[in-house]
């Protein structure tokens, strides 16, 4: 990967990019980078109120990194779904099956404490409940 590689905002709230500096800084700064790179790694951490989601791909046809942010991730379950959505779409393809699994496991716990979170989160939205 390039330093300039690409980077999207999905939706308002959700946010992708695979541009390796961006993502090792972010990994760094949170005391989240990892120490192997001979298998795949699906790293997930808070920071504030945002989820973000580290996809490390060890293949040497497709090595690198991915690194999608849920921008208050306990308030927009929608963009969680969507990316469950994502990730159930790619498997099904047959891309990076066991990566992905791992990190839709991962995605589906964080939405299934959603509410938990939001109450930890934003006590004043803790009994709301996302249209």
């Amino acid at each position: 990967m390039k330093a300039n590689s690409p980077a999207w905002n999905l939706t308002p709230n959700l946010y992708l990019t695979r541009n390796e500096t961006e993502i090792i800084d972010c990994l760094v700064d949170h005391h989240e980078m990892p120490v192997k790179f001979e298998e795949d790694q699906v790293i997930s951490f808070f920071n504030v109120t945002d989820l973000f989601l580290v996809l490390y791909f060890s293949k040497k046809e497709d090595r690198g990194f991915q690194m999608y942010v849920v921008r208050d991730f306990s308030v927009n379950v929608n963009e969680l779904i969507l990316l469950h959505q994502l990730f159930d779409r790619l498997i099904i393809d047959g891309l990076s099956v066991n990566i992905l699994q791992k990190a839709q496991f991962q995605i589906d716990n964080i939405i299934y404490m959603a509410d938990t979170f939001r109450a930890m989160i934003h006590k004043d939205l803790a009994n709301q409940i996302e249209d």
